[in-house]
């Protein structure tokens, strides 16, 4: 697994979001049914900043136990202003942050894998969590491969320990 850390600039996404416990969403897959259904209405939004990137973004709850508690999940894209939104969208802006990345490609339904691997990393590293979300990065340079495969970029916020 490559690991690198990255300084990203803050960015705004505006997108469609699902509310689900993490067994339902790898028994129902619900997340791929989020991401085709926002792809159908993505030209309804405006003031897209990169056009050729996509967003997959998790947010836990303060205190997350994943057995009991439901995450959310966003399908969007990157803009410049969150303020209009499509009827069913919101917008959520995201912090500079300092990030773990890494890049992944293989079956869709196999992703959430590597998410274990890469906080294991962190929990071995000079870096702890620094926030209650997680970023997926889809674009031209790590598009799809066929409908069954993608290629992605994973990106967790980290801060050095204390």
């Amino acid at each position: 697994m490559d690991i690198r850390i990255e300084r990203r600039d803050a960015f705004k996404v505006v997108g469609m979001t699902l509310s689900v416990l993490l067994h339902e969403e790898r028994k129902k897959k619900l997340i791929t049914t989020l991401h085709d259904d926002f792809n159908e209405r993505v030209h309804e939004v405006k003031n897209r900043v990169k056009p050729s990137i996509g967003y997959g973004i998790f947010i836990d709850p303060p205190n997350y136990d994943p057995e009991t508690d439901p995450f959310t999940w966003i399908a969007g894209v990157e803009v410049d202003d969150i303020s209009n939104a499509p009827e069913g969208m919101k917008g959520f802006e995201f912090p500079e942050q300092l990030y773990v990345v890494t890049t992944y490609e293989g079956p869709k339904g196999e992703a959430g894998n590597l998410y274990g691997a890469l906080y294991n990393w962190v929990r071995n590293s000079e870096y702890q969590i620094a926030g209650d979300y997680g970023v997926e990065v889809y674009s031209d340079d790590l598009k799809e491969l066929d409908s069954n495969h993608i290629r992605m970029e994973l990106c967790l916020p980290i801060k050095k320990r204390i």
